[in-house]
């Protein structure tokens, strides 16, 4: 039997969605939904994994984000302010007049570092944030 599905809307910036359908194009996906659920099974994996680590760890969590948005500046630092015992390195990089990288090496107790990566990647203006685990 199928999977019952259920409709959602989505609202994206113009030029996402036109970066999206050029990728759905070369990819060859059928639809919009086929691969944003494609996406959400990603996130969804990420999460879960990052939720089972435990102990000490090392990592690296890369930021993209826009310096323009009102506090966003602020409000990143003074998180890595308030973790740093596990926060060993930052460093920033202007990408474009909008556009902000920074890669920040964590090291410390798995739950800890999850917790400051669901800090700063759920404000507002922070486009990408990704950890990638350098050692268990």
């Amino acid at each position: 039997m199928a999977e019952k599905l259920t409709r959602v809307s989505l609202t994206l910036p113009e030029e996402l969605l036109k970066e999206l359908d050029g990728s759905l194009k070369a990819r060859g996906y059928a639809s919009r939904s086929e691969a944003i659920r494609d996406s959400l099974r990603d996130f969804l994996a990420d999460y879960k994994y990052r939720k089972g680590l435990k102990g000490q760890i090392v990592g690296v969590l890369v930021l993209v984000y826009e310096h323009d948005v009102r506090g966003l500046t602020d409000a990143i630092i003074d998180i890595q302010h308030s973790a740093g015992e596990i926060v060993s390195t930052v460093q920033h990089i202007h990408l474009d007049a909008k556009n902000c990288l920074e890669t920040s090496v964590l090291k410390g107790p798995a739950e800890k570092i999850e917790k400051l990566v669901e800090r700063l990647e759920g404000l507002r203006g922070v486009k990408q944030a990704k950890l990638m685990i350098i050692k268990k």
